[in-house]
C-alpha cells in the first residue's frame, strides 16, 4: 500500500479510509500516500519549482503597487490601501480564477476590448477590466520573481510543469470522488492518466450530472456506475419545520435522543454559526462527537475585544479617551478577569469600582465625566481604597498600591499599546504583546475554540511583521481597519478525529463519505445552496463571456454534494426555519416534487411544525412574609416614595425596598431625566438660598448670579460628558428656567413673605393604630406666604403629577389598597402636609407641586377639598397600607397593570 497515494477534494476521507484499512488490515501496515487536491498540485510543483504562498495581504498590497503604476485610473479616488483594499482583494481573486481555469491571454483581449468599448458597469471596473492582462502579467512576474505563489497561479505552474514531473515514488495514484474539476486540476490528471499512473474513481451518473459528463468527455471515458440505480429514493426522509435557530438546535437534539449508532451518525450545518448553539444545547447529553468545520473568527469574544480597543481609539481625543469606550473595552469578560495578581477577583472588582465612579455611584473626581484620561484614573487613590476594602469582605487582601499596578496594566494592554502606531511593524509588535498577555493571564486558555483563535490571529501578526510593506507609514485608522478586514473574512477550522462518536461538519466536509443517519440543519434557501448571486468587482456578464459561470457551477455542486449525502443514508432529517424572512431549501422542494411523482400524490410528506409545550402558569404566587422579614419591615425608614410604590405593586415593593434590588446602572449617550432633575435641584437651592428668612426678589442682579452659576455647573456636570451637541440642551434648560424665574417673580413678589428652608431632610416617627413608624423626607422647599400661611413646594422636572382626588370621592372609597391607589393616587402631598402642620400649628398649610417644565402650581387644596378632612381620610388609608406591609400573613402580590409594569425593573421576575 506504501506504493499507492490517494488524492480526495478534502481531508477527512483520508482519515476514515486509514480507519477502514487498519481495521481490514488487522495489525499496523505500511500508510499509502493521502493527499488533498490542493497538496497534490503544490506536490507536483515542488518537484520541478521551488516557491512558497503568498500570504494574503502580501498579495493584496502587490496589486495594489502595480495598479498605482500600471492602472492609475483603477486607484483614482481610492489612494490609501485601505481603500483600494477591496478592490485589490476581488482582482487577485479575479486573477486566481483565471489561473485556475487557465484562461489564456487572447480570451482575455476580447474582455479587454468589450471593456473599452464600455460594459453597463461602473467606470472604475472598466477601467480595471482594460487594464487585466498587464495586471495579469506584472503580477505573474512578480510572484515569479519573488518565488512567493498565489494559490491560483501554484496551480497554473503544476499545469504547465506536470509533463516533466515523475512520480516514481508511486506506483498509481487513485483520484477519488471528484466532481468539478478545474482546468487546470484536469491537465494534471490527464497528463497521469494517459501515461497510466492514475485510476479515476467518480460517483454518480454522467446523464443525470452535466458536469461529470463534461468530465467524461475530457477524459474519453464512461461515468457510469456499476449497477444501475433504482429510481426511487431508499432512504427515510424526514423534514421539520421550525421557527428560528434555537428550535433547530432543540429539534436536533429530540432526534439524537433515538439514535444508538453514534459512529454513524453526521449532523451537517451549512451555516457554521449554527455551531455554538447546537454544542452548547447537546453538549452534556450527546456523548462523544467531533467538530470538524470553519467557525467565523468575527463571531468570537476576541475579535468583539478588538473592536472595543479600536473604536477607543478611533473616538480618542488626545490622551481621553470617551467614557463608554473605556469601560466597554475594561469590562469585556476576557479584561475583566485577568490574573494580573494572583487571583482574578482584583481585576473585576477594581473594573466595577471604575465603572461605579463613572455612573456617579461612588463620588471620584471623575465621576461623570464624557472622557477620561487614563493617567487620572490611576492616580485616583479613592478608587483602588474602596477597591481594596470591598476584597476584604471577599477575604481578599490587595494593597492599593497593587490595583494601582493592575490598572496601570489594563491601560497598557487596552489603549498605550496602540497609541501612536503608525506602520505594520509597531501593530504587531503591539498585538503579539497584547496577544501574549492574553494567553498567559486570561482564561482564554480553557476553550478549545479561542486558543484556534488566537492561534490564528498570532499568524496573521506574523504575516503583517513580515510584509514588504511593514515599515511603510499608516495612518492609524487606516492599520486598524485593514486589520479588521483580514479577520472579517477568517474561518477558524476544526479538525476533528472520525474515531469515536458522531460527526458535527459543514457540508463540503461530506464529500466521499457516508453516514446511515444524516442531520442536516438550516437547509434554507440561502444556506442550502449558499451562493454569491453578485460580483462586487467583475461583472457576472464577463465571468460568463470567460466560459465560466461560477454560479450554475457552484448551484450544481453543493446539489451533487447534498444529493450523493443523502442518498447514501438510511435515515434522512431536513430541519430548517420557515417563516417571513426565510423559506425551505430548493433542494427540498425538489425532493418532495420527486416523491410526490413517485406515489402520484400531492400529500406525501407533512412536515411537522415545532413547537414548544407550554404549559402557563398559575397566577404569580404571592412572597411569604417570615419572621426575620416583618421584624425588618417594622423597622424599616419609609418615605413617601416608598409607600407610594407598595401601593401600586406590592412585589415592586419587595424587590426594591426589602431585597434592595435595582436595576445596573450603564453610562447614558446623553443625561438622563433623573440626572437633569437633580442637577436643576441643586441649581436651585444654591441660588435661592440667599433668601432664607428674607423676603426673596427676582431682579437683575438675581438672573445674572442665577444664571452664571448656571453655566459653571453645566459646564462641570454635562458639558464635560457630553460632545457637540451639548449647547442643545443647554439652551434647552436656559430657555425653560428663563421661563420659570418669569414665574416665580411675579409669584414672590406678590405672594410670598420669606423662604423658610430649602432642600432639607427630616426623620420623622408616626403613631398609627398604636404602632410607630419611622419616616424620612425631603422638603424641596418651604414658603411663608404674605397671608402668613405656610406652603409646602415639591419641584417636578417631569410632566405629570399625581394627587388625592376630591374629599368627596375619596368618603366613598373602600378600604382596599386597589381603591386608595385609584384615588388617593400618591401619599407624597399629604404626608409633607401632615409633618410640616406638626412644626407649624395653628397656623394655615398648604402643599403643592411645582413643574418646571411649564411653570405651574397644583396644590393639594381645591374646589371638590375639605382640606383637613383629606388629610385625615389620607391618614387614615396610609395607616391601612403601613399595616398591611407588615402583616405577616399578608403576602406581597404582583399588581398587574400594563402601562406600569411596562417600564418596571422587575418585570420578568415576577412572571
Amino acid at each position: 500500500t506504501s506504493r499507492l497515494a490517494f488524492v480526495f477534494e478534502g481531508k477527512r476521507p483520508a482519515m476514515f479510509l486509514r480507519k477502514a484499512l487498519s481495521k481490514k488490515t488487522g495489525k499496523g501496515f505500511l500508510s499509502p500516500g493521502f493527499f488533498t487536491i490542493y497538496d497534490f498540485v503544490q506536490y507536483t510543483l515542488s518537484k520541478k519549482d521551488s516557491f512558497v504562498k503568498i500570504p494574503s495581504m502580501e498579495s493584496w498590497y502587490a496589486i495594489y503597487t502595480l495598479a498605482k503604476d500600471i492602472a492609475p485610473e483603477i486607484v483614482k479616488g481610492r489612494e490609501k490601501f485601505s481603500q483600494f483594499l477591496p478592490w485589490a482583494r476581488e482582482i487577485a481573486n479575479f486573477i486566481d480564477l483565471l489561473d485556475f481555469e487557465d484562461i489564456p491571454s487572447d480570451s482575455l483581449k476580447s474582455v479587454q476590448a468589450s471593456a473599452s468599448i464600455g460594459y453597463e458597469i461602473p467606470p472604475s471596473i472598466n477601467a480595471s477590466l482594460r487594464n487585466i492582462i498587464g495586471l495579469r502579467n506584472a503580477y505573474h512576474n512578480l510572484l515569479r520573481e519573488k518565488k512567493s505563489f498565489s494559490k491560483g497561479y501554484i496551480y497554473l505552474s503544476a499545469a504547465k510543469a506536470v509533463q516533466n514531473v515523475h512520480f516514481e515514488e508511486f506506483d498509481r495514484i487513485l483520484f477519488c470522488g471528484f466532481f468539478y474539476i478545474r482546468e487546470t486540476e484536469r491537465q494534471i490528471i490527464k497528463h497521469l492518466y494517459d501515461t497510466g499512473k492514475a485510476v479515476l474513481f467518480f460517483q454518480g451518473d454522467e446523464d443525470k450530472w452535466p458536469v461529470l459528463k463534461e468530465v467524461s468527455q475530457y477524459f474519453s471515458c464512461r461515468i457510469k456506475p456499476e449497477e444501475e440505480e433504482e429510481s426511487g429514493s431508499n432512504y427515510r426522509l424526514n423534514l421539520y419545520s421550525a421557527f428560528d435557530r434555537h428550535s433547530q438546535v432543540c429539534t436536533v437534539r429530540g432526534i439524537l435522543k433515538d439514535r444508538e449508532k453514534r459512529d454513524s451518525t453526521v449532523i451537517v450545518l451549512p451555516d457554521p454559526e449554527s455551531m455554538i448553539p447546537l454544542v452548547s444545547e447537546i453538549g452534556s447529553s450527546a456523548g462523544e462527537f467531533n467538530v470538524s468545520l470553519g467557525y467565523p473568527l468575527k463571531r468570537s469574544s476576541v475579535h468583539s475585544l478588538f473592536e472595543h480597543i479600536f473604536w477607543a481609539q478611533k473616538r480618542r481625543r488626545d490622551a481621553q479617551y470617551y467614557a463608554r469606550d473605556y469601560i466597554a473595552a475594561l469590562s469585556q469578560p476576557l479584561v475583566k478577569n485577568l490574573r494580573v495578581l494572583p487571583n482574578h477577583s482584583p481585576t473585576r472588582v477594581l473594573v466595577h469600582k471604575i465603572e461605579e465612579a463613572l455612573l456617579g455611584m461612588e463620588k471620584t473626581s471623575i465621576s461623570g465625566n464624557l472622557f477620561v484620561k487614563p493617567a487620572d484614573l490611576e492616580n485616583e487613590n479613592i478608587l483602588f481604597e474602596l477597591t481594596s476594602e470591598t476584597l476584604k469582605h471577599m477575604d481578599i487582601e490587595a494593597r492599593p498600591t497593587d490595583l494601582q499596578g493592575v490598572l496601570k496594566e489594563l491601560h497598557l494592554l487596552l489603549f498605550t499599546l496602540w497609541e501612536g502606531i503608525g506602520n505594520f511593524e509597531d501593530f504587531a509588535g503591539s498585538l503579539g504583546q497584547f496577544l501574549d498577555t492574553l494567553v498567559k493571564k486570561s482564561f482564554i486558555a480553557r476553550y478549545p475554540l479561542n486558543l484556534n483563535i488566537v492561534k490564528r490571529i498570532y499568524s496573521i501578526r506574523d504575516e503583517l511583521k513580515n510584509a514588504p510593506f511593514s515599515k511603510e507609514s499608516f495612518e492609524q485608522e487606516d492599520i486598524f481597519k485593514i486589520f479588521q478586514d483580514m479577520l472579517e473574512g477568517e474561518r477558524v477550522a476544526f479538525s476533528g478525529s472520525p474515531l469515536r462518536g458522531f460527526q458535527i461538519l459543514g457540508t463540503l466536509e461530506t464529500r466521499c463519505l457516508n453516514f446511515e443517519d444524516v442531520i442536516i440543519m438550516d437547509a434554507n434557501e440561502s444556506k442550502l445552496p449558499e451562493l454569491r448571486t453578485h460580483e462586487p468587482l467583475i461583472p457576472g456578464e464577463v465571468i460568463k463571456s470567460l466560459g465560466l459561470d461560477t454560479i450554475a457551477r457552484e448551484e450544481e455542486m453543493q446539489r451533487y454534494v447534498f444529493t450523493r449525502m443523502i442518498s447514501g443514508a438510511k435515515n434522512v432529517h431536513l430541519v430548517y426555519e420557515e417563516n417571513q424572512e426565510k423559506e425551505r431549501s430548493r433542494f427540498i422542494e425538489q425532493l418532495i416534487w420527486q416523491r410526490q411523482k413517485e406515489e402520484e400524490s400531492l400529500n406525501v410528506i407533512s412536515p411537522p411544525r415545532v413547537g414548544f409545550e407550554v404549559n402557563m402558569l398559575p397566577a404569580k404566587t404571592g412572597i411569604s412574609k417570615t419572621e426575620r422579614m416583618v421584624g425588618f419591615l417594622k423597622n424599616l425608614p419609609y418615605s413617601p416614595t416608598s409607600v407610594d410604590t407598595y401601593t401600586r405593586c406590592p412585589q415592586r415593593f419587595y424587590y426594591r425596598y426589602v431585597l434592595k434590588l435595582k436595576e445596573k446602572e450603564e453610562l447614558p449617550e446623553d443625561p438622563e431625566s433623573k440626572e437633569i432633575g437633580t442637577f436643576i435641584h441643586n441649581l436651585l437651592e444654591v441660588t435661592f438660598a440667599r433668601f432664607i428668612n428674607k423676603k426673596p426678589k427676582i431682579d437683575e442682579n438675581f438672573r445674572k448670579d442665577f444664571f452664571k452659576v448656571f453655566d459653571e455647573e453645566f459646564e462641570n456636570t454635562f458639558s464635560k460628558r457630553m460632545r457637540s451637541d451639548s449647547f442643545m440642551l443647554k439652551n434647552i434648560m436656559r430657555f425653560r428656567l428663563k421661563n420659570f424665574l418669569d414665574f416665580e417673580g411675579d409669584r414672590l413678589e406678590n405672594g410670598v413673605r420669606e423662604i423658610l428652608l430649602l432642600e432639607k431632610k427630616f426623620k420623622e416617627k408616626l403613631e398609627l393604630s398604636g404602632d410607630i413608624f419611622n419616616f424620612v423626607y425631603k422638603a424641596d422647599r418651604v414658603d411663608r406666604l404674605e397671608d402668613g400661611s405656610v406652603l409646602i413646594v415639591d419641584y417636578k422636572t417631569g410632566g405629570s403629577v399625581a394627587k388625592p382626588q376630591g374629599t368627596d370621592s375619596l368618603e366613598e372609597m373602600e378600604l382596599t389598597r386597589e381603591s386608595i391607589k385609584d384615588r388617593i393616587k400618591s401619599f407624597q402631598l399629604p404626608l409633607y402636609y401632615y409633618f410640616e402642620k406638626q412644626k407649624h400649628r395653628g397656623e394655615d398649610v398648604n402643599a403643592a407641586f411645582y413643574g418646571l417644565r411649564t411653570p405651574k402650581l397644583t396644590h393639594l387644596s381645591g374646589q371638590s377639598t375639605n382640606l383637613e378632612r383629606t388629610i385625615e381620610i389620607c391618614m387614615e388609608k396610609l395607616d391601612f397600607i403601613l399595616h398591611e406591609i407588615v402583616d405577616p400573613d399578608k403576602q406581597f402580590m404582583a399588581d398587574r397593570e400594563e402601562r406600569y409594569c411596562e417600564h418596571c425593573p422587575f418585570f420578568y421576575m415576577c412572571r
